[in-house]
């Protein structure tokens, strides 16, 4: 196998063949780019844009327009649009339960509404004669232009808008009107009153404040929370009409812009005890709009630096892995420490807000690579939300950490008993996702160990990490059964990455996750607990070391899902897929179409070669090849997994289709919103980070030999070379690979 070595940042090579390390990164180019008609530019795209106006686009669109900091984000939807669009300023952090509904996160009242009457969509959409949606990567920004006709010409109305980077509470927006005559228009603009919420009503009250030019509109929660949204406009004519929403009538002369520029502040009692002055005086005192689009750019332009792919032969493939990488620097908690990232990131309400095992899993090694102080955030976040692992742990029976499947504030477990309804009875369906997916806590101590050996860091484990990893040992200890006539160990009554298929016993990828933890628990536990009973310590290793194995099958090199999985009916996907009555119906559960088949929702056998690494090439062959016609990717979580198998065994073609299926999962859209009757859409940030794995440990081929990164390339066919930049241990490295560098 051909290695590809990198050189150290400050011994430059120039060499064919050699990946390159440098301090210093190119600048980003910008230009533009259309999907679905592909427009070829010859320097890098960086826009996204759909063209046409289809209601039926509106949830994909708020998902593939996105706009975010961290600290909250933007569904890309209209001014105009509302409740009915899933318009939404997201929020990090901050949850709220109304009554017996399910916990979620608290979206902000919207301070970019803006809606001019006679030219509004949908109810002028027979007006309509163009209409653009646009997104720049490169800076963040959000462009919306519609031109409409009018009794005696045309209008044309554009939006800009974006959340600043660097002042995480702000967000911005330009508003340009044009008409080809003299008219006079009524807008209405500010603060909107009608917050879209999932399982809410969250605000028992709206309050609001004017001063000094700023109107703050106050939501506030039965348990006293409060979020406040402050807007300073550019405008103040007119009066306020409902909620915080000017009313005014603009006179617009033939061919000259009419201009309204708005600067909102979001804040709220997680901030402090006064958002409300908070959120006011930041508006107020925030520079003008320009000067924070100008800010705007450098910031993006200095997260590229570090970000940046370039793929030569293949521009989609290049725009889709930025174009994955800019919602993950998006929803990253840079602005605060012990703060994640919810598994549909800042995209609205779905899935609660809660962060899942797709954090550690799937987005880490992202961040590790280009953001390592928001992979550290990440793992904070687990450290200080162990008393809620214990918590849960205990409430069940069990020692040690048990984490939560769907963690929200503290650590508490979001995650209901009935997570899907039955499309047939409308009655809600018991799941037993909360209760049996214990390779969660495997999960976190695998983001612990990764972030250690990546970084080469280990205060984490110090501060708090270690203690983690001994609990989540302690946990498999209390959980693990021993059978009286055998030495072999098991784990019952679990679940495995493939939800179809509950109560299980012994699952292949939760058993070896679980002998990590327990080994991992030894070496830390004697290095920085070293108080931690040796007995105990010898018992870890013993259940290590007896825990059963799957094996891979002498003759076939299978290794099976789990006890009893090949004595399941043996069909294909097409076959389950024919059997459905409504395509809404969950395939899993008691009575799922899969649910007494071989037919998995997602990678689980295939997840476990990958993320241990301990099988040589034949059997992650064998198995690559029985378990994909059997797997539905059903999550997009899914894919992946196979595209970094499928490079392992030197299969970049059958890799490239399931990388783009990954890279593109908010591009495309339409993707699997529904479990049952409940609306499960949003964007895909795990998936963006399997893309961006895919593309490093794929493709590039990234091991960490020797003490150094070494690549093993296996590029897709048409790509002539692909460059980008890591960072490990301590320092930035440019990689290179060229075509014909196969390993």
């Amino acid at each position: 196998m051909r290695r590809t070595e990198i050189s150290a940042p400050e011994s430059l090579q120039s060499v064919a063949g050699k990946a390159q390390c440098s301090r210093e990164f190119p600048s980003m180019n910008t230009a533009w780019r259309e999907v679905l008609n592909m427009r070829r530019n010859t320097r890098m795209n960086t826009v996204i844009e759909r063209t046409g106006f289809d209601p039926a686009q509106d949830a994909d669109n708020g998902n593939r327009f996105l706009t975010g900091n961290g600290y909250m984000g933007v569904r890309g939807t209209i001014g105009e649009a509302g409740v009915q669009q899933m318009t939404a300023v997201n929020l990090a952090g901050i949850h709220h339960q109304k009554g017996q509904g399910w916990e979620e996160p608290l979206n902000a009242p919207n301070p970019l509404y803006v809606a001019v009457k006679g030219v509004s969509l949908p109810e002028n959409a027979d007006r309509l004669t163009s209409h653009r949606l646009a997104l720049d990567i490169a800076d963040g920004a959000f462009t919306r232009e519609s031109t409409f006709k009018a009794d005696a010409g045309e209008i044309t109305i554009r939006q800009e808008r974006f959340c600043a980077m660097e002042r995480v509470h702000l967000l911005a927006q330009r508003v340009t009107i044009t008409a080809t005559h003299d008219s006079v228009v009524t807008i209405a603009f500010g603060v909107d009153e009608n917050v879209w919420d999932i399982h809410g009503p969250h605000y028992e009250a709206l309050t609001l404040t004017e001063s000094d030019g700023v109107v703050a509109l106050t939501g506030e929660t039965d348990d006293h929370q409060r979020v406040c949204t402050a807007l300073r406009c550019s405008c103040t004519d007119g009066e306020i009409t409902h909620g915080g929403v000017r009313t005014a009538q603009i006179a617009l002369r033939a061919g000259q812009p009419w201009q309204l520029d708005e600067v909102a502040a979001v804040y709220t009692t997680s901030d402090g005890d006064a958002p409300e002055a908070s959120a006011m005086e930041a508006a107020e005192n925030a520079p003008a709009y320009d000067a924070l689009r100008e800010e705007q750019r450098t910031a993006w332009a200095a997260l590229w630096q570090k970000a940046r792919v370039t793929i030569e032969g293949d521009a989609r493939a290049e725009f889709a892995v930025n174009y994955s990488m800019y919602h993950l620097m998006s929803i990253a908690p840079r602005h605060r420490a012990a703060l994640s990232v919810a598994a549909r990131g800042l995209s609205g309400q779905t899935y609660k807000g809660a962060i899942f095992w797709d954090t550690e899993m799937f987005m880490l090694d992202f961040y590790l690579a280009c953001m390592p102080e928001v992979a550290r955030h990440c793992l904070e976040y687990r450290v200080q939300t162990l008393p809620g692992a214990l918590d849960k742990a205990k409430s069940y029976g069990y020692a040690g950490a048990f984490y939560a499947w769907e963690s929200v504030e503290g650590g508490k477990d979001a995650c209901t008993d009935y997570n899907v309804t039955d499309v047939f009875t409308g009655r809600p369906m018991r799941t037993f996702f909360r209760d049996t997916q214990v390779h969660i806590s495997a999960a976190v101590v695998y983001g612990l160990r990764k972030y250690t050996q990546y970084t080469g860091d280990d205060s984490l484990l110090q501060s708090g990490g270690a203690r983690v990893v001994l609990e989540c040992a302690r946990f498999y200890m209390s959980l693990i059964s021993k059978r009286i006539l055998s030495d072999t160990y098991d784990l019952l009554d679990v679940m495995g990455p493939d939800e179809y298929h509950e109560h299980v016993k012994n699952n292949a990828y939760t058993n070896e996750m679980a002998r990590m933890t327990l080994d991992y628990a030894v070496e830390v536990c004697r290095k920085y607990l070293p108080e931690t009973d040796e007995a105990e310590l010898m018992h870890f290793a013993d259940a290590a070391k007896h825990l059963k194995h799957q094996a891979p099958d002498p003759k076939t090199g299978l290794i099976e899902q789990f006890d009893g999985y090949f004595k399941l009916e043996n069909v294909l996907v097409p076959e389950v897929r024919s059997r459905l009555i409504d395509p809404r119906e969950y395939w899993g559960g008691a009575y799922g179409v899969a649910a007494q088949t071989q037919v998995i929702k997602q990678a689980d056998v295939i997840a476990l070669l990958y993320m241990l690494g301990q099988y040589p090439a034949d059997i992650i062959a064998a198995n690559y090849d029985y378990y994909e016609p059997r797997t539905e990717h059903g999550s997009s979580l899914s894919a992946c997994m196979y595209a970094l198998c499928a490079c392992a065994i030197g299969r970049p073609a059958a890799a490239y289709p399931l990388f783009l299926k990954s890279a593109e999962a908010d591009i495309v859209g339409g993707g699997k919103q529904w479990a049952g009757l409940v609306y499960i859409g949003g964007t895909h940030p795990a998936a963006a980070g399997g893309a961006y794995m895919v593309l490093l440990y794929g493709f590039l081929g990234l091991r960490f030999e020797d003490g150094k990164p070494t690549l093993h390339p296996r590029l897709p066919e048409g790509w002539k070379k692909v460059q980008m930049q890591v960072h490990w241990q301590g320092k930035d490295w440019l990689l290179s690979a060229e075509e014909g560098q196969q390993a």
